[in-house]
C-alpha cells in the first residue's frame, strides 16, 4: 500500500527551467520520481493544466506506481507532452494532449513500464517529425542493450482521438508488446524486433545518429524490477 497519496486539483504548472538539448539534463513542468529505499506514493491529478512549453516535457513520471490522471490538459516541449521511464498502473482519462511546434510525440513509455491506460483522451498537434514521431511512442529507448528490462506491455488505448495531426500515427512499437486498442482510429507501426536490435548496434558503433548514452553507473538503477 502506498504510504503517501499526492492529489492536485484544479493547479497550473509550468516549467521554471528552459530545456538545454541535454539527455542528462531534461527539464518539466510537473515531475515525479521513485528509487528503492525510498516511501512509496500514489498520484492523483484533476482538472489540471500541465504546460511544458519551452521545457523538455510536461509530465515525467519516472518509476512511478498508481498515477491517475484525469481531465487535464498536457502542453508538450522539446521532447514529450509526457516521458515515463518505467512505472505501473498508471491511467490517464478524459485528457487532451497539445503537441508544440518541437514535440517529437505525445506519450513516450519506456524501460518497462507495464498496465498504462489511455481512455477518452485526445492527441492534438503534429509531432515534429513524421519519421520519428508517433501519438504514442512505446519501448523508444537505446539503452535496454545495457541494461536488460521487460517490454512495455499491457497498455490500454480507449475510445481516443486525433486532431490535427499531419501524420496519424496512433502508436509506434519498438521494444513492447502490442497495445490494446478499442474504438481509436489510426496507423499502428510496428517495429521489428530485428530492426531495433540493429539500431541499437549501428548507435552503440557510432555509424549512424548522435544519441548520448548514459554512463554504465547510471544505468545501475534500472536493473532492478519494480
Amino acid at each position: 500500500m502506498s504510504s503517501e497519496e499526492k492529489v492536485y486539483y484544479g493547479k497550473y504548472f509550468v516549467a521554471d527551467k528552459p530545456s538545454d538539448g541535454s539527455k542528462f539534463n531534461d527539464t518539466h513542468a510537473l515531475g515525479f520520481g521513485w528509487r528503492p529505499g525510498q516511501p512509496e506514493f500514489s498520484v492523483t491529478i484533476d482538472c489540471c493544466t500541465i504546460d511544458g512549453g519551452g521545457a523538455s516535457e510536461g509530465l515525467k513520471l519516472s518509476f512511478c506506481r498508481n498515477v491517475t490522471v484525469k481531465n487535464s490538459q498536457i502542453m508538450g516541449g522539446a521532447e514529450d507532452c509526457v516521458d515515463i521511464v518505467r512505472g505501473e498502473n498508471i491511467t490517464f482519462e478524459n485528457c487532451t494532449f497539445f503537441a508544440g511546434p518541437d514535440t517529437k510525440q505525445h506519450i513516450t513509455a519506456k524501460g518497462g513500464v507495464k498496465n498504462l491506460t489511455f481512455k477518452n483522451c485526445k492527441f492534438i498537434g503534429s509531432f515534429k517529425n513524421w519519421w520519428d514521431g508517433a501519438c504514442i511512442d512505446l519501448g523508444n529507448w537505446t539503452d535496454y542493450d545495457d541494461v536488460d528490462r521487460p517490454r512495455v506491455r499491457n497498455v490500454q488505448i480507449i475510445d481516443c482521438v486525433m486532431q490535427d495531426v499531419s501524420c496519424p500515427i496512433l502508436y509506434r512499437r519498438l521494444y513492447a508488446e502490442t497495445p490494446v486498442v478499442q474504438n481509436t482510429k489510426g496507423f499502428k507501426f510496428n517495429v521489428p524486433r530485428l530492426f531495433v536490435c540493429a539500431f541499437w548496434f549501428l548507435q552503440r558503433k557510432g555509424w549512424i545518429g548522435k544519441r548520448r548514452r548514459f554512463p554504465e553507473d547510471w544505468l545501475k538503477i534500472y536493473d532492478f524490477e519494480l
